[in-house]
């Protein structure tokens, strides 16, 4: 039996009065659009939890990121995504002990992700890692180009995949640094990195962009229709610590919540395309659902609410209907926005207080339309 099954879910909150200076006309259409009965009895009969409230909207991290720092008893504000990332990028081999105990050798890390950047009008705009589609032969090409001007600057790079690459946090010190998707599709100039050493980081990243400007992949990337890598994003330093298991199984393409699973000892597995693909797994189970992510930052909401109502038959109707049956013990829903995140949780017999689903408190779209504002 599947005792308790926690799903995360960024951005499945519509965007808000209080998000970038947006009025009301695009959260309440969405809201009026969005048709999600299952996700809508789960809320209204759950117990709310924790719930982030700020008036920050330029946190450089992402709010499931934050809620999984501090669930894992890290640091919510410089959340230290890069080791956790390095482990899971590097399958777990050099950094865990077979127990699942990270190797204690206060090395720190930093990330160094090869992206694109576009001149909009008047700005700079970082285009979401993921859409890049970086292959591994590209990757390596660049990353030879680069070899002389690392090692001038006696930088050791480690490359364990080819969307994410690693170098010591100290080659540039602490940086206030965010996370990719947090600056992408926005002006990045509130976003690039601060600290003592950002403009030494600055000099080597224009470096990097003019190595590749005209480098031979960019040249048949361009030929084929494709954006060029063209600049590179550094953030998530911090180092490896011991974290607690967040569930005995977690389901997770996302490589900050695989790494943490790696370092408490949690079987990972990649995510399925609904419920029914995790049905045989037993005890705790948490999975991260991001397939509203990049739809949401684009502001194609066309497609986000075809995203949020499959996310409604895949997993939140199928969750509804095993709890029921007494088939998982537990949901918790953490659900959230551009800048905060909201944490409710669900069992069997709140389902039949039937009184939770009248008033005010049935109003599931008036409960996302709460968490959309800022709080």
């Amino acid at each position: 039996m599947m005792t308790h099954l926690t799903l995360i879910v960024p951005f499945s909150v519509p965007p808000g009065a209080g998000d970038d200076g947006r009025d009301d006309v695009v959260p309440g259409a969405l809201l009026r659009q969005l048709e999600l009965p299952a996700l809508g009895k789960l809320l209204t009969r759950a117990a709310p939890g924790p719930r982030e409230r700020h008036d920050d909207p330029f946190l450089r991290s992402l709010p499931q990121e934050r809620w999984l720092a501090g669930k894992a008893g890290l640091d919510t504000v410089r959340v230290p995504l890069a080791p956790y990332m390095r482990l899971a990028d590097s399958a777990g081999a050099a950094t865990a002990t077979p127990a699942g105990t990270p190797a204690a050798d206060g090395q720190s890390w930093a990330c160094l992700q090869p992206v694109h950047i576009h001149a909009a009008r008047d700005h700079l705009v970082l285009m979401p890692p993921g859409q890049l589609g970086l292959r591994p032969q590209e990757a390596t090409a660049l990353r030879e180009a680069i070899d002389a001007l690392l090692q001038e600057s006696g930088i050791a790079l480690e490359t364990p995949c080819p969307q994410r690459w690693y170098l010591p946090e100290a080659v540039f010190g602490p940086l206030e640094a965010t996370t990719p998707l947090r600056a992408a599709g926005r002006n990045i100039d509130i976003w690039m990195q601060a600290g003592e050493r950002a403009r030494d980081w600055r000099r080597l990243q224009n470096e990097i962009q003019m190595t590749w400007f005209d480098h031979r992949v960019n040249q048949a990337r361009e030929a084929a229709g494709e954006v060029p890598v063209n600049s590179v994003w550094l953030y998530g330093g911090g180092a490896l610590q011991p974290v607690p298991r967040l569930a005995d199984t977690v389901l997770s393409n996302d490589p900050f919540l695989s790494g943490l699973a790696l370092a408490a000892g949690s079987r990972v597995l990649p995510v399925p395309a609904g419920l029914a693909g995790a049905a045989a797994l037993e005890g705790p189970v948490l999975a991260l659902l991001d397939s509203a992510t990049e739809a949401h930052i684009a502001e194609d909401w066309g497609l986000w609410l075809d995203r949020m109502h499959a996310l409604d038959a895949d997993w939140f109707g199928p969750a509804l209907e095993a709890l029921a049956a007494g088939r998982i013990g537990a949901i918790t829903l953490v659900l959230g926005g551009e800048n905060h995140f909201a944490e409710f949780t669900v069992r069997r017999a709140d389902l039949r207080k039937f009184w939770r689903g009248m008033g005010q408190r049935g109003d599931w779209r008036a409960l996302l339309s709460d968490l959309a504002l800022a709080a």
